[in-house]
């Protein structure tokens, strides 16, 4: 609140005053009235208990209230005093008797006007100037409550109380039996100005808790509304002080008309209560909001973080669908997993809904151990983001659940944790994946681009795990650009590309032509695939000795090493590959490698484009459905050993390498300068069935 500086006020002599628009406040506007008000406060660090003051005021107005309404016999509309629950004030509070008694007879004595009535209200104003805004209305308030209070509890003596009787007498309430109109009328007035003082301590209260006003913009445009407020409110009991001698049947000439402030009053009330209900709504976000930034901040357990991700707080048992088995579960499904939370609106994501199909199916498949984590440990599930729900929008979500073999968030209302969503996961109307673990932390922000870019293989989906994919054929770009720096410009999109080597042109042939036959089908272009193809060496069969000299020497050199290089792994497959009849193949995206294969098992995938070609848009992509039909297809060829020569050997080692193949990885047999293994069905060993054991026969010759 603006600090103002003390003034004093100064009020013109109205005596034998003929009051004009100009000294009516009923007439004033809101800015009028603002700018009378201001001059009288002065912001200081001086306390006052007016919390207990109100407490014991409110107790007044409401009982004295109550006994009004069953004199009037409107008490079936308010509330009985046996039940009216008074407000207790604070230990040792010491009311301001004094000055309360002083503006108390101020406001009695109040001639009859508004401009009477204003000028007491500002002298009022001149008395509370160190006083917050509550406090001036409820100073004023409290002062009215003992002559308010004071007379109705005189028209409950009882007979046998003489003393009573006699003050009633004095105080003329045997009288008010005639009057039961304007006592009704003044009792209502009453009863609004402590609603509006209630509003006004209310919104005070919630103005000293809330940290932020920025956050809560209710509650700033009513702060700049209060001292209006505050002048109505008491003027408004002035006038109610003054005419507590007309229940009694005071002379009634010249008197207030107190059906015109308790229209303004009820105007007031109406800003007030529109404030407050603002402002209680947007507090109470911003306390659930931080309550559910707390829960994501220090994670505990996944479930938990679910819940203030996704549900509302009176969903006592959330519950999620069962894409799989067509049912709700309870969201305790997901207690000690990992989950990928796929976040999306409903708008174009078919693309990522057959990403997602690939994945899920490739958490079903083996092996299920990877990387120190089991498969079975980690679920999918779609968060759906609809501002406004409507038919549209349900008929599309049920659509779109039917594809979903996964767990599917169903709600047809704002979603709970929205705005965490939005802060804390970056969803900016754009599906994204974060991955959270057991404990509900976040260890991948958004999973997206690795998993288009690499499948499963992705596998845990943490940020590393993108990393060492992207730098595992870092070494094989690096002398294939030494050979052929144009390949620099291909790698660098999203093309996806096969690279294809080998003795046998035949074979070589055969592999362009299926390429180029089904790079054209309008499979391909439907899934907005680009497909090129780069035969090593057909263009300069010099580079291809080349590109071979600097992998052996490559793999010399990590083999050296003390601490193994895990690209070793791909290198290895490489060169045994290069021995393979009729030539190896690779399969990219880009720089991201998909797949490394023989050349026979390659174009057989190849030809049999017809039989897999309807997965390229259900697998989410090209290359996944490629690489499923692959390994599909290679179980149908023999099973050759995978043999190794090096041109260029260190003679100074003998080192055992372990057999590339996944479902090998046996130790090779050293035969002169070459490495060889036959999976378990080597010409040199013949291994009982039942013994599951290899015998190893190794040579070397200098």
């Amino acid at each position: 609140m603006t600090n103002m500086s003390s003034m004093s006020v100064s009020v013109p002599n109205m005596s034998n005053f003929q009051p004009t628009k100009a000294w009516r406040p009923l007439a004033w506007t809101d800015e009028k009235i603002l700018e009378k008000v201001y001059v009288t406060h002065v912001l200081t660090a001086e306390k006052h208990d007016v919390e207990s003051l109100f407490n014991v005021t409110s107790n007044i107005i409401r009982r004295s209230a109550a006994v009004a309404d069953s004199v009037t016999g409107t008490a079936k509309t308010s509330t009985p005093v046996g039940l009216i629950e008074d407000k207790a004030p604070l230990p040792n509070f010491d009311p301001p008797l004094r000055k309360l008694k002083q503006i108390a007879s101020q406001m009695m004595n109040t001639p009859q006007g508004e401009h009477h009535a204003h000028e007491t209200t500002m002298s009022i104003l001149e008395q509370l100037k160190s006083h917050s805004w509550d406090g001036k209305a409820i100073f004023a308030l409290a002062a009215f409550a003992l002559e308010y209070g004071n007379f109705w509890h005189l028209v409950q003596v009882p007979s046998g109380d003489q003393l009573g009787r006699s003050l009633a007498q004095m105080n003329r309430v045997q009288t008010i039996e005639r009057n039961r109109q304007a006592i009704a009328d003044h009792n209502t007035l009453v009863k609004n100005v402590l609603l509006v003082v209630e509003c006004i301590t209310e919104l005070e209260r919630l103005f000293a808790k809330v940290y932020d006003t920025k956050d809560v913009p209710a509650l700033t445009e009513a702060m700049q509304e209060i001292p209006v407020a505050v002048y109505w409110a008491i003027i408004t009991t002035v006038v109610c002080a003054n005419h507590l001698d007309l229940l009694t049947g005071g002379d009634s000439e010249d008197r207030y008309e107190i059906s015109n402030f308790d229209v303004k009053l009820a105007s007031v009330i109406t800003k007030l209560k529109g404030h407050l209900t603002r402002s209680r709504k947007k507090i109470a976000e911003l306390e659930d909001y931080r309550r559910r930034q707390k829960v994501f901040q220090t994670p505990t357990e996944i479930v938990e973080v679910l819940k203030v991700l996704i549900f509302h707080n009176e969903i006592q048992d959330p519950m999620v669908f069962d894409g799989l088995n067509r049912q709700m579960v309870s969201i305790e499904v997901f207690r000690k997993k990992n989950v990928l939370l796929f976040i999306s609106g409903l708008d174009s994501i078919r693309d990522e809904i057959r990403l997602l199909q690939s994945i899920y199916f490739g958490l079903q498949e083996d092996p299920q151990d990877v990387k120190g984590y089991r498969k079975a440990d980690f679920k999918i599930l779609w968060v759906p983001i609809v501002d406004e729900w409507n038919l549209f929008h349900k008929a599309e979500f049920d659509n779109l659940k039917l594809e979903m073999p996964w767990y599917v968030v169903e709600y047809f209302y704002p979603l709970a944790g929205i705005r965490l969503i939005r802060e804390y996961m970056n969803y900016q109307n754009k599906p994204i994946i974060p991955v959270l673990n057991p404990r509900g932390e976040v260890v991948n922000y958004n999973a997206m681009h690795m998993i288009f870019v690499w499948g499963i293989d992705a596998f845990p989906f943490r940020p590393t795990d993108d990393e060492v994919l992207t730098q595992k054929w870092n070494w094989f770009w690096a002398e294939m650009k030494k050979v052929n720096p144009k390949l620099q410009d291909i790698i660098k999109g999203d093309t996806f590309f096969f690279i294809y080597g080998g003795k046998d042109n035949q074979w070589m042939q055969e592999f362009t032509v299926a390429v180029e036959k089904f790079k054209r089908h309008e499979f391909i272009k439907k899934a907005d695939a680009i497909i090129e193809h780069y035969p090593f060496g057909k263009e300069d069969h010099r580079i291809v000795p080349r590109f071979w000299i600097g992998i052996e020497s490559l793999f010399a050199n990590m083999i050296l090493k003390k601490k193994k290089d895990p690209t070793i792994e791909e290198i290895k497959s490489l060169l045994c590959l290069k021995q393979d009849q009729p030539g190896w193949v690779l399969l990219s995206k880009g720089s991201n490698v998909k797949l490394l294969g023989r050349g026979d098992e390659m174009l057989a995938t190849a030809v049999d484009f017809e039989l897999w070609k309807d997965k390229v848009l259900e697998r989410a992509g090209f290359d996944v459905a490629f690489k499923e039909y692959y390994e599909r297809k290679r179980r149908d060829f023999p099973t050759q050993c995978a043999h190794m020569q090096l041109a260029n050997y260190p003679s100074n080692i003998l080192d055992p390498i372990n057999c590339p193949d996944q479902t090998c990885g046996r130790s090779m047999e050293i035969e002169s300068v070459s490495y060889k293994c036959c999976h378990g069905h080597s010409h040199k060993a013949e291994v009982p069935a039942e013994s599951g054991v290899v015998k190893i026969e190794k040579k070397y010759s200098p």
